[in-house]
């Protein structure tokens, strides 16, 4: 299978993948499915992303799994706010070109396939390239205390364009 083909699998998978809501209950021995185009998007909060971006929610908590997860698509340019996640965090790019970076350190490039393992409490930011599209799977761990994410400043452009070769 080219790797295009795998990337677009992916993609169709991640948005057909289940939108749990705490509310809702698994049967025994069943599925919860949604069709892609129940699964809503959602514009990024501009307040904790530069550039547009729009998130969709994929789980709130899948029963017997202490995860959230999420697509995110990334205009070009767009990017998160340095961030930790008090459980870790790990994400799949789909398609595109992307970046991100751990605090102090030079961004890296991530393109479809790839995956980011952020350990718990790791400052790091991820979002697209300056000329292309990203869109990520993202798998984040549930915290005892209900905090996914701890939003931080702004990542610069000097921050986001300092590129590891």
């Amino acid at each position: 299978m080219k790797k295009s083909a795998l990337v677009d699998a992916l993609l169709f998978t991640a948005f057909s993948c289940v939108n749990v809501m705490a509310a809702e209950t698994v049967p025994a021995n069943s599925q919860i499915y949604k069709e892609a185009k129940s699964l809503s998007k959602v514009p990024a909060n501009s307040k904790v992303f530069t550039g547009k971006a729009e998130v969709i929610p994929m789980s709130q908590q899948v029963p017997g799994m202490p995860v959230h997860n999420g697509i995110v698509i990334f205009e070009p340019g767009a990017r998160t706010f340095w961030h930790i996640h008090p459980a870790g965090q790990f994400f799949t790019v789909l398609r595109g070109e992307g970046r991100t970076g751990v605090y102090g350190e030079k961004a890296r490039i991530v393109k479809p396939g790839d995956v980011v393992i952020c350990p718990a409490g790791v400052k790091h930011f991820h979002g697209a390239g300056p000329d292309t599209q990203m869109v990520q799977m993202t798998v984040t761990g549930d915290h005892p205390e209900g905090k996914g994410v701890t939003w931080l400043e702004e990542v610069t452009d000097e921050q986001y364009n300092k590129i590891e070769k």
